[in-house]
């Protein structure tokens, strides 16, 4: 699996902020964003547009960024959080921490499903996504752009947890390897169906009904 490719924006440095200021930032095509580390704090803006479509040709997977300022000035960050207004599709606000080449990070990865879970296609269940980002701690430079987990074998009732990831050299996964990714559980047409076999199988029917009745108890031969 490759390792993410760092990925050039363009920013604007900006002085002024606030909340009137980055309303008219966005009636501007543009998004206000802040930059910061342990020493340094900036403010940017980002044109929308050219954001959006760095994220399309990252397929949405887009982490590790190196800022370009407008004056030329260069620095390598994580893209930590990004505040959408999802009834007007909007991006509201853009947060980058810095990166420091050659130290360990911490950040989320996306995580995507592969193949068809056997529980799924043979006995009608459903999975559960527990976790559909991964916390990952290791180098900028290892960073994966995302991960893959093969779910062909995966019955009904069984799970698959943080271990079961593939194993990349120097990534860490920072959760429990006993916690759950994805489940494969009964539907609820399924349960219902079981339930109805059930209760065919416990349910006697006329012919046993009729002897029952017929055959008389110890105190009635008395």
């Amino acid at each position: 699996m490759s390792n993410i490719t760092e990925t050039i924006l363009k920013v604007d440095t900006r002085e002024n902020h606030g909340t009137s200021l980055s309303n008219k930032l966005r009636s501007q095509g543009k998004i206000p964003a802040v930059f910061y580390g342990k020493d340094t704090l900036r403010h940017y803006s980002v044109d929308d547009s050219s954001f959006r479509a760095l994220m399309r040709s990252t397929g949405g997977a887009l982490s590790l960024i190196e800022l370009e300022e407008n004056s030329g000035n260069k620095e390598l960050a994580l893209l930590k959080d990004m505040q959408i207004d999802s009834v007007k599709d909007n991006i509201l606000h853009l947060d980058f921490v810095q990166v420091t080449r050659g130290q360990t990070l911490e950040t989320k990865i996306p995580l995507e499903l592969i193949g068809e879970s056997i529980g799924v296609k043979t006995m009608g269940g459903i999975l559960e996504f527990h976790q559909s980002e991964i916390l990952v701690r290791c180098r900028p430079s290892q960073l994966p752009k995302g991960l893959q987990l093969d779910i062909s074998e995966l019955d009904l009732g069984g799970s698959l947890q943080i271990k079961d990831l593939p194993t990349i050299e120097g990534v860490e996964y920072v959760a429990d390897p006993e916690a759950n990714v994805v489940t494969c559980v009964s539907s609820a047409s399924g349960r219902a169906g079981a339930d109805d076999e059930t209760d065919e199988e416990t349910i006697p029917d006329g012919d046993d009904a009729e002897s029952s009745e017929a055959d008389p108890s110890p105190e009635d031969s008395e």
